[in-house]
């Protein structure tokens, strides 16, 4: 097992595996642009409670997170994406891949990988987008009851 590391640096959020990879997002988390050393993408939620996200690039969609119907690069059979409140996981022909949320805003994002994953840092930081969106997005929501009930 492998352990990586996204950290914070700058506004932009860089995993720590020896590659230049990174992930650059907006203040409501609705859309996102990862770069590694293979290209650009852009990551989006596929519907409108953030359930699912893809990552785009200009010669289709080579990652797709959605608990009913994932896709990620390389050989293999069906991936299974399991989001859940402080992390996930996807599961693809016994390779493992678990992202853990840090408990504190600001924290270091773990992701422990099992086994060989095909272009691991746009798949990790697919990962990371789509959690931190979806607690973003519960973050928001939060706020607006919070403020609806005390106005």
């Amino acid at each position: 097992m492998t352990t990586l590391t996204v950290r914070k640096q700058d506004g932009t959020f860089v995993l720590d595996a020896g590659a230049r990879a990174s992930l650059r997002t907006g203040w409501t988390w609705r859309c996102g642009e990862i770069r590694t050393g293979a290209g650009r993408w852009t990551v989006t939620p596929t519907d409108r409670r953030r359930i699912g996200f893809a990552a785009r690039g200009e010669h289709g969609v080579p990652v797709r997170l959605d608990p009913g119907r994932s896709h990620v690069p390389g050989p293999g059979g069906v991936a299974r994406w399991a989001p859940g409140r402080c992390g996930g996981e996807l599961v693809r022909d016994g390779h493992r891949l678990a992202v853990r949320l840090p408990g504190r805003r600001g924290g270091p994002i773990r992701v422990d990988v099992t086994g060989e994953w095909a272009e691991l840092e746009l798949v990790v930081l697919t990962a990371c987008f789509a959690l931190m969106s979806q607690r973003r997005r519960r973050t928001l929501i939060m706020m607006a009851v919070v403020s609806g009930a005390s106005g």
